[in-house]
């Protein structure tokens, strides 16, 4: 029984340094393992998340689907990603009082990412990042309606 217990833990520990060397090869964290059943059960608690019509008899079953096609997504996507959104986005998602799903992560990402692209379109930096934007051309000086 000893040995059994002893097994799963090395098994576990295993899997955890196997998705945080995945994670560090790619500048991140691996795609965080959420509990999506969890997630979608808290959710039938909602009387705003009952009223919606899936056109599913299942509103768990379609939930649960929902989130795995949203983990899927983040699968192809994920490394296109800065390593910075993806540690913003994966503890934002994990923060408050509700349990973390994909979609949610999934949203933050894009989000995340629209949101710098047009700051960079706004400010003429041609990087990746966004960081140390210069804009492409000084702000307007003093107007007569300033000087007054």
């Amino acid at each position: 029984m000893l040995r059994i217990k002893f097994a799963s833990a090395v098994g576990v520990l295993a899997i955890g340094a196997w998705a945080s060397a995945a994670g560090a090869a790619t500048g991140g964290p691996p795609i965080p393992a959420f509990d999506i059943h969890a997630a979608c059960n808290a959710l039938r608690m909602v009387p705003e998340a009952l009223s919606v019509d899936t056109g599913q008899p299942d509103a768990l079953r379609h939930c649960v689907d929902a989130e795995q096609q949203a983990r899927n997504e983040l699968a192809r996507e994920w490394t296109k990603f800065s390593p910075a959104d993806r540690n913003l986005c994966v503890g934002e998602s994990k923060s408050g009082g509700v349990a973390p799903v994909y979609s949610e992560l999934e949203t933050c990402l894009q989000m995340t990412r629209d949101s710098r692209q047009l700051n960079n379109q706004q400010t003429g930096d041609t990087s990746s990042d966004g960081i140390g934007a210069v804009p492409a051309e000084p702000p307007p000086g003093p107007t007569v309606q300033n000087q007054k």
